[in-house]
């Protein structure tokens, strides 16, 4: 399914308006038409993320109702597709995985999402298991992002360089971004900056606690010309980010987000008896989130300040060889895909407390605390997907394999009973099936099945650590991995002037990771209890759903779009709702895109949400949310080399809280802090030259 606002491209004054043909690879990790996959895909392109002013992952999907997004600009963001997310979805970069989210027990500390959206050609969000292709841990989906190469920005001609300037009201940020590439003789060059500043993103009442973040990009690449027509690409993507936040002298956050990679790769196109064309990547990246804190506090022996040094590092070493290969039998072709991937994990969680008594007693000194004790993991996986076609046959078979292997292990650590934390290792076989049919109308219909393994992520396999004498988070030796087995049906329909899709689908976890109370225990606090948490399997866990978006050009000039997705789901063995999903929401937008500007307004709808879990003894009811419209104005003008984008956001200035923002809390929490901002207005000026 394309993102209900995806748009074609604003043609030239003479040029009729046309829906375009997009090309995706997450459906056979090639490039593909959209129409060709089995299973929906929601894309968004560069020129819609800048006619959205999207400045950031948030912000990219915020018409796409099938897809969730946690965090704004300065924290950590994460995506949920159809009610999973976390580290249940892939993230791939230029083809390397991108790094771990971590939650820590509560909200997320680590987010996906650390890139400027400036920097990307187009994101592809495959959904569910439908792509083992890419790894079969993507139990949620796999969410694809390429960054332009050197040939994209040249578009033929012989050097580029533009110049990007933004504003977005709804937290004062400022950007600036530069673009540049150069034709060599046998080479092409390209390199992206860009650079970022601004503060909080605001509730409704704008009663948040205030910070500044700040953030730079660069992104470098260089593809060289080899042989006959082979081409060597290096690669360097870095991202960097700071956070700021003084409450007062004993309540400080600075939080320090890095992340650089460096990649090879060689597309080799000349054929063999092997294969068509081949590919190859070797790839390191290196993430670290350094958090200095300040607290102040209070014990049995009195007032103190904690001075915190806290990081998570993670370092992903990869290798990837694919290969494409076509046969043709009698009235048979097979498109063929196979190839591996290697990819090692080496993951540490180190805190540091120093603990200052009101005396000034230094009562700890940089100290180590528990978390996690780290761990290094071994992915390795087989992959192989046919797509076979038929001479004089309407009907199209994709027939895929992956099989993988996974080793993870603790780091030894001094702080932790080493015989309370497993080494896991899984061997695990992801099949993939489907068909596709196309009516004599043009209309395809699709079915696909598809499997997918997770082991339990290093955080929730080892997690050991809490607030005395509050709660503790206990490891869980026994921790089984998870499992999805995953159908969907659709329909698809594409010609100049309309697009239109529709898909149902229905998936089924097993081993589903969740936390859960397992204990509790008496304190020297009267009347409070430790409670003890550990994150265990759930036996059966079901979603399912449909979604739908409707594109159509009325005229030359004219269109409109929709778009509504639907998903429920419950704990199989309680009957109980699960409070990852969200309630039936949808779009509809009506623009006009003229020679030189185009305006277009989106209504967005979003309906009550009771389906939460059944009040209990233990946890009491759950919160439940009102639904709400909101109203967004999209418009853009361009003259010359330049071109101006604005967004004006929820001009009615409307009050509501969004589901995901509460889901699970108790319903006589205060929500006040949750809404979202009322009225504001982004703007994005860009120049060629």
């Amino acid at each position: 399914m394309v993102s209900g606002v995806s748009t074609a491209e604003v043609a030239s004054p003479e040029a009729e308006q046309t829906v375009d043909e997009i090309v995706v690879v997450t459906g056979s990790r090639t490039e593909e038409k959209l129409e060709d996959v089995a299973g929906a895909v929601s894309v968004v392109t560069a020129e819609e993320i800048d006619m959205q002013v999207s400045n950031g992952l948030a912000d990219v999907f915020r018409y796409d109702p099938s897809i969730q997004s946690t965090g704004t600009q300065g924290q950590p963001q994460t995506l949920s597709i159809r009610g999973i997310g976390g580290n249940r979805v892939v993230y791939i970069k230029d083809g390397r995985r991108l790094n771990d989210a971590y939650a820590g027990g509560g909200g997320y500390l680590v987010g996906r999402g650390y890139l400027d959206v400036t920097q990307v050609q187009q994101i592809e969000v495959a959904k569910a298991a439908a792509s083992p292709l890419y790894g079969s841990d993507g139990l949620g989906g796999v969410v694809v992002i390429s960054t332009p190469d050197p040939d994209d920005l040249l578009n033929g001609q012989d050097h580029h360089a533009g110049l990007t300037l933004g504003f977005d009201g709804i937290n004062t940020e400022k950007k600036l971004g530069f673009s540049g590439a150069q034709q060599f003789d046998g080479s092409n060059a390209m390199i992206q900056v860009a650079a970022r500043q601004g503060n909080e993103t605001q509730n409704h009442e704008e009663s948040l606690p205030g910070f500044d973040y700040d953030s730079q990009s660069v992104l470098a690449k260089w593809a060289v010309a080899v042989a006959k027509s082979d081409e060597l690409m290096f690669s360097i993507d870095h991202f960097k980010q700071t956070t700021e936040q003084q409450l007062s002298e004993t309540n400080q956050t600075d939080d320090d987000n890095r992340q650089t990679a460096f990649s090879i790769d060689y597309q080799r196109n000349q054929s063999n008896a092997l294969a068509d064309s081949q590919d190859w990547q070797l790839y390191i990246t290196d993430y670290e989130q350094g958090s200095d804190q300040v607290r102040a506090g209070a014990s049995r022996s009195g007032a103190y300040t904690d001075y915190n040094d806290y990081a998570f590092k993670q370092t992903i070493i990869g290798a990837r060889w694919q290969a494409q290969k076509q046969l043709e039998q009698a009235t048979v072709r097979h498109d063929l895909v196979f190839g591996f991937d290697a990819d090692y994990y080496d993951t540490e969680r180190p805190r540091f407390k120093t603990r200052i008594a009101v005396d000034g007693t230094v009562v700890q000194d940089n100290e180590p605390q528990k978390a996690f004790p780290g761990a290094e993991t071994w992915l390795t996986g087989l992959f192989l997907q046919d797509n076979i076609t038929f001479e004089d046959s309407a009907f199209k078979l994709i027939v895929g394999a992956r099989l993988d292997h996974y080793d993870m292990s603790p780091n030894e650590n001094t702080l932790y009973d080493m015989s309370e934390l497993a080494e896991i290792s899984e061997t695990a076989f992801s099949p993939k099936l489907a068909g596709i049919y196309t009516f004599s109308s043009g209309v395809r219909g699709y079915l696909q099945y598809a499997e997918g393994f997770k082991i339990p992520p290093h955080d929730q396999a080892y997690q050991s650590h809490g607030i005395e004498p509050f709660y503790a988070i206990l490891p869980n030796p026994d921790l089984q991995p998870e499992s999805s087995r995953s159908l969907e049906s659709g329909l698809k329909f594409s010609n100049d002037s309309t697009r239109w899709s529709f898909a149902a689908f229905y998936s089924h976890f097993d081993d589903f990771i969740e936390t859960a109370v397992v204990g509790s225990s008496p304190t020297y606090i009267p009347g409070v209890e430790r409670v003890e948490y550990q994150y265990v399997n759930q036996d059966k866990v079901t979603i399912k759903g449909a979604e739908a978006s409707f594109t159509h050009w009325l005229n030359d000039y004219f269109r409109i779009d929709t778009t509504a997705a639907y998903v429920s789901g419950e704990n199989d063995a309680t009957g109980e709702a699960l409070t990852s999903l969200s309630p039936l929401s949808g779009n509809f937008s009506l623009g006009y895109f003229g020679n030189q500007w185009h305006i277009r307004g989106i209504l967005n709808a979003v309906a009550t949400m009771d389906d939460v879990p059944s009040a209990s003894p233990e946890t009491g009811a759950f919160i439940e949310t009102p639904g709400y419209t909101t109203l967004d104005i999209l418009a853009g003008v361009s003259f010359g080399d330049w071109q101006v984008n604005l967004a004006a956001l929820n001009i009615t200035d409307k009050y509501y809280v969004p589901y995901q923002s509460v889901a699970g809390l108790p319903a006589q929490t205060p929500t006040e802090q949750y809404s979202q901002p009322g009225r504001s207005i982004a703007m994005q000026l860009s120049y060629e030259f």
